[in-house]
């Protein structure tokens, strides 16, 4: 496709769709997008068309706490527990960020394709990983999901003025699509039957989701949390994603699950394959 000597607003071309598409049945196409991908043209449409939504999922309960290093940590109702990081988000910025520096003018027609791509790579992300949480809990028999809210996240509780996290904990921060992302999983899980509940974070990363004991020392370390009064071992993340969950669901796992070294302290990490464009088990993910 050559760029026309004329301005117009519209283009007259033939397309094919995948064969997992059909887009005769669609009777309404809000917008098409002509998307560059360095190879080949390719046509996004955005459709607003009626689906079927799910009976009520089962009962059990999940959260979702949010964060700048690992995007996910999930911990289910029946002891055991999950993590998303961001690591493939991560080396995209930092691949983008260098091909991007490398152009003549920050402007350019070439440093506006390579925005475009790694904004679309952040977009499939998110996409991938909602469905695949979604899909998770409907194996899981899942019935709310919690999600931890992030609304004052940017903001000082004792001033509201914005917080400071660091030189790149800052510029982490205000990349993630925090918002974008809940909006993905909310209408994905209503499609299954799935609620998804938003509580407030207040004390969750300082209180030991075993006895309730809140100490801001007890977080030794970005990812570990050591417990000076019951003695708990967890994964930081997976304790504030738990104490979030029981603001919503209080029931606990059984007391024979081994908490200190078992799911909290051991959860189990999920990596995106840029492969095969899906998550997977660490040990499974393909070099």
């Amino acid at each position: 496709m050559k760029p026309s000597l004329y301005a117009a607003d519209y283009i007259l071309c033939e397309y094919q769709t995948r064969p997992d598409v059909d887009l005769s049945e669609v009777k309404n196409v809000q917008q098409v997008r002509a998307v560059w991908t360095d190879t080949e043209w390719e046509l996004h449409f955005v459709c607003n068309v009626e689906i079927e939504v799910a009976e009520a999922a089962g009962e059990k309960t999940v959260d979702i706490d949010l964060g700048i290093t690992t995007f996910a940590a999930l911990a289910y109702e029946d002891g055991y527990s999950e993590l998303y990081p961001l690591n493939c988000l991560k080396q995209d910025d930092y691949y983008f960020s260098k091909r991007i520096a490398r152009c003549d003018d920050s402007g350019s027609e070439q440093a506006t394709r390579l925005n475009q791509k790694k904004s679309a790579r952040r977009t499939h992300y998110f996409h991938t990983l909602s469905k695949h949480i979604v899909e998770r809990c409907v194996e899981e028999d899942v019935g709310t999901i919690v999600v931890g809210d992030l609304s004052g996240i940017r903001e000082n509780e004792q001033n509201s003025e914005s917080k400071d996290w660091g030189t790149h904990g800052n510029l982490d921060l205000h990349s993630w699509a925090f918002d974008r992302f809940i909006d993905l999983l909310e209408y994905k899980a209503k499609v299954e039957g799935i609620s998804v509940e938003q509580v407030s974070e207040r004390n969750t990363a300082k209180s030991c989701s075993c006895c309730g004991r809140n100490r801001d020392g007890n977080r030794v370390e970005r990812g570990l949390y050591v417990c000076d009064e019951c003695g708990t071992v967890a994964n930081a993340d997976v304790n504030g994603a738990e104490n979030i969950r029981q603001n919503v669901s209080p029931s606990s796992p059984s007391p024979s699950v081994n908490r200190s070294n078992g799911w909290l302290a051991q959860p189990s990490t999920y990596l995106f394959d840029k492969e095969t464009g899906a998550f997977a088990p660490r040990e499974q993910v393909t070099s």
